[in-house]
């Protein structure tokens, strides 16, 4: 049996279901898929918060059928707004005229372009050799390679602080390098029916009745899982693929780690303010709230309805403003980007806060990656590995390769 239907569980599901072990999955919500969601509203999509695929991500090659999802790219790079002009970082790899256009920027100097070929290579070999724990964070691991103040500033910590949810840049340096090498050798993508149709391809694919949503799982025990309705299995095993908070209250013992978290604002617009899919950063922190803007409909077009546009800025952390002044606040440093007059005509659909985006991991502490929690008891879940879609995948196939490992050794095995 597995509790939660999020990214890790379907993922643990699909393996069992692989090797032949029936299983049922219970979601206490009402669809699959956990953070990873999209909502409908006036016809656009608003996923829950800014989220995006890597399809260099080793899992979701194993697990997802990226032809099937209609996989739409963004452009590599990205613009960035800084002291009030407009640079554009390009990949030097896949256009080499973008990358002579990135020294123009005003973003990186020509011994950071330098450095930025050395830090392509070191990332690839290290995703290649395996990543190594240590106390240095990523904004550490930048300074150690002397970039230029211009360019964390301008580029590293508007756009690994997006991905992180972290500013501050310090995340790992090993989960640095991972991400890094991830955009070097992909692109990051979005569904073109939205990221809810990632876990929905997982839960599709799994057979009829596998998977019991709007089925609250009040406690669990090894051999033990009750429902809140009452109801009551006595399974062989039980994996809990809960996020961290809630397999902290199901299963006492675990440790809730720290979070970070977001706001994005979607707004509905007549036209897209950078007609490309591509993210725009803000290169200067203290110029607004928000970090980075996109128009995921120009991404894919599905996003928004025929004739409209969706826009998407996104504010790091969870600030104490309310949605009407949050909402201000972005116009006022937006307007400064694309016009007042166009970002007055915006209509704000949401304001997508996600206080528990993603688990946070200091450097020098790795993820908690024992997934048996006792002979019959096991966990999964990004918070045991990286707090990423491919982490959620992984584990969550990890967990039940565990689990099978111990049916077959009768000194772990539950009677």
């Amino acid at each position: 049996m597995i509790v939660g239907g999020g990214l890790a569980g379907l993922s643990a599901a699909r393996s069992l279901t692989v090797q032949g072990v029936p299983t049922l999955l219970l979601e206490a919500s009402a669809d699959v898929g956990g953070r990873v969601a999209t909502d409908e509203v006036d016809g656009f999509l608003l996923d829950r918060g800014f989220q995006v695929l890597l399809d260099s991500y080793p899992e979701a090659q194993r697990a997802l059928d990226f032809a099937a999802l209609e996989l739409r790219p963004f452009a590599p790079g990205a613009i960035v707004r800084r002291g009030g002009r407009l640079g554009r970082v390009g990949d030097p790899w896949r256009d080499p005229i973008a990358g002579v256009r990135s020294l123009l920027s005003g973003v990186f100097t020509p011994a950071d372009a330098l450095r930025m070929i050395r830090l392509r290579h070191d990332c690839m070999l290290a995703v290649e050799r395996g990543a190594v724990s240590s106390d240095a964070t990523a904004a550490r691991a930048l300074a150690d390679r002397g970039f230029s103040e211009r360019a964390v500033e301008g580029f590293f910590r508007p756009f690994f602080g997006g991905v992180f949810l972290d500013a501050q840049l310090s995340s790992p340096k090993h989960w640095f390098e991972f991400l890094f090498a991830m955009f070097a050798q992909g692109r990051a993508t979005l569904p073109a029916t939205g990221m809810r149709a990632i876990p929905r391809q997982l839960a599709a694919g799994l057979p009829a009745g596998t998977v019991r949503v709007s089925s609250e799982v009040t406690v669990v025990r090894a051999g033990r899982v009750e429902l809140a309705s009452g109801e009551s299995f006595a399974p062989r095993a039980v994996i809990v693929a809960a996020d961290a908070r809630h397999l902290a209250a199901l299963v006492p013992a675990s440790r809730a780690p720290a979070w970070s978290g977001c706001v994005t604002l979607y707004y509905a617009a007549q036209s897209s303010p950078l007609d490309e899919p591509i993210l725009m950063l803000n290169g200067d922190a203290n110029s607004g709230p928000v970090n980075h803007v996109c128009v995921p409909s120009d991404v894919a077009r599905g996003y928004a309805p025929a004739g409209a546009h969706l826009v998407s800025a996104t504010v790091i952390g969870s600030p104490a403003e309310d949605d009407a002044g949050l909402d201000r606040a972005a116009r006022a440093q937006l307007a400064g980007w694309f016009g007042a007059e166009a970002v007055r005509g915006w209509r704000l659909l949401r304001a997508s806060r996600v206080s528990y985006a993603l688990p946070r991991v200091p450097a020098g502490q790795t993820p908690d990656r024992a997934v048996r929690l006792e002979a019959g008891l096991y966990a999964c879940g990004d918070h045991l590995e990286t707090p990423s879609i491919n982490g959620a995948l992984r584990s969550g196939r990890r967990a039940a390769e565990v689990l099978l490992a111990d049916w077959s050794s009768p000194s772990i095995a539950p009677g």
